[in-house]
């Protein structure tokens, strides 16, 4: 991919300005004449930022004085293929981007030249290197060939090897930090049972010192419990009477109403002697009339005869009742012995209560007998577990930092004289510790000169162009400060700046390193 041409309306310190490119491209320019404002006009064309990434910043790359800005870059792909991309801002309004006069798709800008920090890293020597270390390593992670599982792990000793044989990485590093995420939650569990299963064990061995409980003994005298015995069966025995005569009285009642209406309905049947014919009145003859006298008589005597015997039962029945209602109403008891079988009684709920406590006590040291070994063996084997876990902390600990060191290998050996450094031993542990370093031709960059850090950016930047599989143009800002530029080897477009005494001119070449 290489620029062709930048048309810039209103952009920075240009009103209007078109620019043409070859694969190797001069510009020249005192300084203020707009030489870096090319390349942000690219970068914010493409992502809508300033040359530092920095998004929101329309109002400060507009020219002053002007009410819209416009940037067109023609790119050519290394297939020939020419793609136009245009911002334009109006107003208050926000920028809007169209690739070949149409609005692009979500991310196909991001597809054809990566995240803006991507784009910057490869396009803009000096940026990668301003970054922090984690948006760094974010970049690096994308051109660094993958690490595969078995690699790590051939890298580990065998038992750490053998405990994650099993387990599956399939995001890599983020991988192994969710799994040592999710130890790190089974081993706090597990210290979490154990000290239940501490505590538990502490209370049985506690209850089991005390022993069993001494038997049971009432403290009521067994003479007190003897006469207890003997008031409350008299007690029940009155009121058992108390009951019956209720129900006597009730029966008596009901016998004495039924020999009143026997009485009334006996003595209305007494027959009396009609010696008159029924057909016609008149007096039957003297021997039928004495037949008839004698027959009634006789009904009479017995009906009498039964009157005086429902009268005498009724008299008894009488007098039981009248007995029956001259006794109490409540059963009269020795208010001694009632006295006594109130103490005894409150005596006997209270042992009951203790009795109670008594059982409790024992069925706790029971508990405790049968409980003890069985959480004995739980905390062995929480134990067991909790160091496996911690096992496989520190497995999966070496799992990462031999990834890392995998990582740094394989990353580094796709440089010349760039090392980054993605790790640091620690010198007192033994442990890997991540960190990040940049080295060209072993020298720190802190301590490069301006043209040797420019010779390190585009080294790094090449390797992540290589990655991307796409060249991406480079514009080198004060070109002037780095000898013998060109003879970098460069694979794509080359666009250098220099500070010149005069106005901003664009000059082409062709060099045979530049693809």
């Amino acid at each position: 991919m290489r620029i062709e041409s930048i048309t810039l309306e209103n952009f920075r310190c240009h009103e209007h300005m078109e620019f043409q490119f070859s694969p190797v491209t001069a510009v020249y320019g005192h300084n203020g004449a707009g030489k870096s404002t090319l390349a942000e006009a690219v970068v914010w064309c493409l992502y809508g930022t300033d040359i530092l990434g920095k998004s929101k910043q329309d109002e400060n790359l507009m020219h002053i004085g002007a009410q819209s800005m416009a940037v067109a870059v023609t790119f050519v792909s290394s297939g020939g293929q020419s793609l136009t991309v245009s911002r334009i801002r109006s107003g208050k309004r926000a920028s809007a981007i169209t690739v070949n006069g149409s609005r692009p798709k979500a991310g196909q800008i991001e597809g054809w030249f990566g995240s803006v920090s991507e784009f910057l890293s490869m396009f803009f020597p000096g940026y990668f290197s301003s970054l922090e270390p984690k948006e760094a390593k974010i970049i690096l992670s994308k051109c660094v060939p993958e690490v595969s599982k078995d690699d790590v792990l051939a890298r580990m000793n065998a038992d750490s090897a053998e405990l994650l044989a099993h387990d599956k990485f399939a995001m890599g590093i983020e991988s192994a930090d969710f799994a040592m995420k999710r130890v790190r939650t089974d081993i706090a569990e597990c210290e979490q049972s154990l000290t239940r299963f501490e505590g538990e064990l502490d209370a049985y061995e506690s209850v089991i010192a005390r022993g069993e409980p001494s038997p049971f003994v009432s403290k009521i005298p067994s003479e007190t419990m003897a006469q207890y015995e003997a008031i409350k069966q008299d007690m029940v025995r009155h009121e058992v009477n108390f009951g019956n005569r209720e129900a006597r009285l009730d029966a008596l009642l009901a016998q004495h109403k039924s020999l009143a209406d026997s009485y009334r309905m006996l003595k209305a049947s007494i027959p009396k002697a009609d010696t008159h014919c029924h057909t016609c009145g008149q007096t039957l003859p003297i021997d039928q009339a004495e037949q008839i006298r004698q027959q009634v008589a006789l009904k009479q005597t017995g009906i009498q005869r039964n009157l005086a015997q429902i009268v005498a039962e009724g008299k008894r029945v009488k007098a039981e009742i009248e007995h029956l209602n001259a006794l109490p109403k409540i059963p009269e008891m020795d208010p001694n012995g009632e006295a006594l079988v109130k103490q005894v009684e409150k005596q006997l709920r209270d042992e009951e209560q203790l009795k109670i406590a008594h059982e409790a006590m024992r069925r706790t040291v029971q508990m405790a007998k049968e409980n003890i070994a069985q959480t004995k063996q739980c905390m062995v084997e929480e134990r067991t577990h909790l160091e496996a876990l911690r096992r496989k902390l520190k497995a999966l600990q070496d799992f990462r930092f031999e990834y890392v060191r995998a990582q740094h290998d394989k990353l580094n050996g796709l440089f010349g004289h760039v090392r980054i450094h993605l790790m640091d031993p620690n010198k007192e542990t033994g442990e890997i510790r991540e960190s990040f370093r940049i080295e060209w031709k072993g020298r720190p960059y802190r301590l490069l000169s301006f043209s040797e850090k420019i010779r390190c950016d585009l080294e790094i930047g090449r390797v992540l162009a290589e990655a991307r599989g796409e060249v991406i143009p480079v514009y080198i800002d004060n070109a002037e400060s780095v000898q013998n530029l060109l003879a970098e080897p460069f694979c794509g477009q080359v666009i250098a700046a220099y500070v010149s005494d005069m106005k901003l001119t664009v000059k082409h070449s062709v060099d045979s390193q530049v693809a």
